[in-house]
């Protein structure tokens, strides 16, 4: 299990800290004020640093000071107000992701994309989730279930599928154990019939997932290039 400390600042930089912007951050929250001298003691960042780290943590509003007997103390923006900022951002994100989406142009070529690590990982199923269709996934799944680089980020988006009431149809190496969702539908066959490289086929879209370090996602957008991979699922599915 990770240590909370741990836990908290890989939260802090996937909304957009950096590593020691969170680790001062957090050093402030545990202080409620702090000078420089304070943080040095807490973090063994050294001063310069510290009031590098401590400039952008204001300019991001995530960070503020006071004069208190001629030196300044500094004081950590409250998360109930970074999450009011982060939602403000979102909303306004979200009013523009239809002219975003008009920009693009559409086309008959299949467009490949390559996405890697975690956060590849994360945006890959985050997309599968919020598309709302049925995805086939067929390979071998052992690495995400073992692994505990991803492990969590599979938890997350098969509750948030299941939340969603969304079908999945998956098949799975036999001996290997599979977190199963209600309404899902799943089919072991022995490891040698199916294909090593973890697919999912959600409509237009076929994902592989190669287990380089960090995971390599290949994204594939083809209607013809979807079908295919959808009749392979299919004499998968048949076989017994």
């Amino acid at each position: 299990m990770r240590e909370p400390f741990v836990f908290m600042k890989e939260i802090l930089k996937e909304i957009g800290f950096s590593d020691k912007e969170s680790e001062l951050y957090l050093a402030l929250s545990k202080l409620g004020k702090a000078s420089i001298g304070d943080l040095m003691k807490k973090t063994r960042i050294e001063r310069r640093t510290i009031y590098d780290i401590l400039e952008k943590l204001m300019q991001k509003g995530f960070a503020s000071y006071f004069e208190e007997n001629g030196k300044k103390q500094y004081l950590p923006t409250k998360p109930e107000i970074i999450l009011e900022g982060l939602r403000q951002k979102q909303e306004k994100f979200r009013s523009i992701i239809k002219e975003i989406n008009n920009l693009e142009k559409p086309g008959e070529e299949a467009k490949i994309e390559v996405l890697k690590g975690v956060q590849g990982l994360r945006t890959i199923l985050l997309e599968i989730a919020n598309s709302r269709a049925t995805h086939y996934s067929f390979g071998d799944i052992d690495p995400f279930i073992t692994d505990e680089r991803y492990t969590s980020i599979v938890n997350e988006f098969l509750e948030t599928i299941q939340e969603r009431s969304i079908k999945e149809k998956v098949i799975y190496p036999k001996g290997e154990p599979v977190k199963k969702i209600k309404g899902g539908q799943y089919k072991a066959l022995s490891k040698e019939m199916i294909p090593p490289t973890p697919t999912i086929v959600y409509g237009d879209v076929t994902t592989q997932f190669i287990f380089t370090d960090p995971i390599t996602i290949i994204k594939t957008t083809s209607q013809d290039i979807a079908k295919t991979q959808r009749k392979y699922f299919d004499v998968f599915w048949r076989m017994k």
